[in-house]
């Protein structure tokens, strides 16, 4: 029994609204193929990229400046690593001294090194973003409140 391979088709036009060739989508990869179905390149993910939003992340410096009193672990896991690594680009031996830096501001508790690459290395590999407020608000309350008494206090 042979697997079938699931592909996705994008038909492209220009800004005109003349055809303009197709993208085909399988395996992770994107195919470019002009309108003759002539093959122009290959590039690995989603063609074209998605636009990346211009978020406002300033507050996460705050936050990592002056620490959390609870929900550290999570705002490491869903903010400050993704943050660190994917929109300040930093080196993963310099976001874990951060983050170890962060953890250990304000109480007391044990957060594993092995924990913090792993989650380091997760984060770059997925290019995840960090969640937003409002995303953070939605999702985890308790979190939410915690960096708002931050925010508010600076």
């Amino acid at each position: 029994m042979s697997q079938e391979k699931k592909v996705r088709r994008i038909i492209l036009h220009y800004p005109d609204d003349t055809p303009a060739g197709y993208i085909e989508y399988a395996d992770g990869f994107s195919s470019i193929y002009d309108n003759e179905g002539n093959f122009l390149f290959k590039v690995e993910g989603k063609f074209p990229p998605p636009p990346k939003k211009s978020s406002d992340y300033s507050w996460v410096d705050k936050v990592l400046e002056k620490g959390l009193q609870d929900s550290r672990k999570r705002f490491i896991l869903y903010v400050a690593s993704r943050y660190l690594v994917n929109v300040k680009g930093i080196n993963e031996d310099d976001a874990l001294n951060i983050l170890k830096e962060f953890y250990y501001k304000l109480q007391s508790g044990k957060v594993y090194e092995s924990w913090l690459k792993s989650v380091l290395n997760g984060v770059k590999k997925k290019g995840l973003l960090p969640w937003s407020l409002k995303r953070i608000e939605e999702r985890d309350k308790e979190m939410y409140n915690e960096i708002m008494k931050v925010l508010k206090n600076n």
